[in-house]
């Protein structure tokens, strides 16, 4: 089976499950970490705005899904919010509740007082399991097997809203279906409330990705000035280190390809596919300079110009003639082939193009 590589290190990250290093990890470390977690019922997914959240260690569930668990029921009142379960009834205090994105959350330790319930938390797939049936604890447990069967991290996605290169819209990891160790498919949910069967053995690497990662590049590169390094970029539009911006970082929404929109000096916005990679800042970064390349590396206004329309000529530099041309298809002591251009150097400047 081929691996789901999905960008995790960012992923990860941007649920607040590692940190960098540096001076921040201490501070992080003192706050409270909130990682949002899927929350399924009986064996099935609860797809609403607000997540489930893990609090230092200690789950929490939001009040409308408590709802939504059998059993249970939810009263508002002048007073505040009571929930009530078979085994009694309770009303949200400081000591099991908490507010987080203007959402009441009530603990599901309390929960689990107040109902004849049971579950799990599997950091494996970063979810809270619920049941309150012996056919519900069948099927949850069911998953979580199919879900240790998976190769590393790639539970990680289950119950996560994702893009797919290839696949229009947003789409929902429902479940994992267990076929045999070496076998697993994703049921996922599209848009329009579809389902539909992700085999993971046709599932081509890197082409699957979170809002969670879109909002990581964000973070780092929108707003920064860049020049484009036509050599990296198939079918560029641009002008050979045309100086743009980067504008923003979306999924297509014809065919879920994840996309760097650039912005042109003219305000023109142009889209570049980001080729699928494990970690698509290598994309990013291998497409970009992030520093003026004529002063990084104090390139005449000659040879420049050169660069700038993609020529090669006598008297350039190795790094200049790499700049023009990007990578030689073959290497050789004393000459680079190009196509059909031999390009030779003396003194590690190039001396002459021959056309074969």
């Amino acid at each position: 089976m081929k691996k789901l590589a999905l960008l995790l290190t960012t992923l990860l990250l941007a649920l607040g499950l590692v940190y960098p290093g540096g001076a921040g990890q201490a501070a992080a470390a003192a706050a409270p970490v909130y990682t949002e977690i899927a929350t399924f019922v009986e064996g099935n997914l609860l797809i609403s705005p607000a997540k489930s959240v893990l609090v230092n260690g200690s789950a929490y569930v939001p009040v409308k899904l408590a709802g939504q668990i059998p059993g249970f029921t939810v009263a508002a009142d002048a007073t505040g919010v009571t929930l009530t379960g078979s085994k009694g009834s309770a009303k949200l205090n400081k000591d099991n509740s908490i507010l987080y994105k203007s959402t009441n959350y009530v603990a599901f330790k309390t929960l689990l007082k107040l109902g004849a319930i049971d579950g799990k938390y599997a950091s494996s797939a970063i979810a809270l399991f619920v049941w309150s049936t012996e056919d519900g604890k069948n099927k949850s447990n069911s998953m979580l097997y199919a879900i240790s069967k998976l190769p590393g991290t790639m539970g990680i996605v289950l119950g996560k809203k994702v893009y797919l290169y290839g696949h229009p819209g947003s789409h929902w990891v429902k479940s994992v279906q267990y076929v045999d160790d070496n076998n697993q498919n994703f049921v996922m949910q599209n848009e329009a409330g579809t389902e539909w069967v992700l085999d993971l053995n046709d599932f081509v690497d890197n082409t699957m990705y979170t809002m969670e990662n879109i909002d990581y590049l964000k973070y780092y590169y929108n707003g920064l000035t860049v020049w484009t390094r036509n050599a990296m970029i198939t079918d560029s539009p641009f002008k050979n280190f045309e100086k743009a911006t980067i504008a923003n970082f979306r999924p297509n929404p014809a065919n879920g390809n994840l996309e760097m929109i650039i912005r042109r000096a003219n305000g023109q916005e142009v889209p570049l596919k980001i080729e699928p990679r494990d970690d698509p800042s290598e994309y990013v970064e291998e497409v970009l300079f992030f520093k003026n390349p004529q002063t990084k590396f104090k390139i005449s206004d000659k040879m420049w110009s050169a660069i700038r329309e993609e020529r090669a000529v006598s008297g350039m530099t190795i790094t200049e003639l790499l700049l023009s041309w990007g990578d030689p298809d073959e290497v050789y002591d004393g000459y680079v082939v190009y196509g059909h251009q031999y390009v030779y150097f003396i003194n590690d400047k190039v001396f002459s193009i021959v056309n074969l």
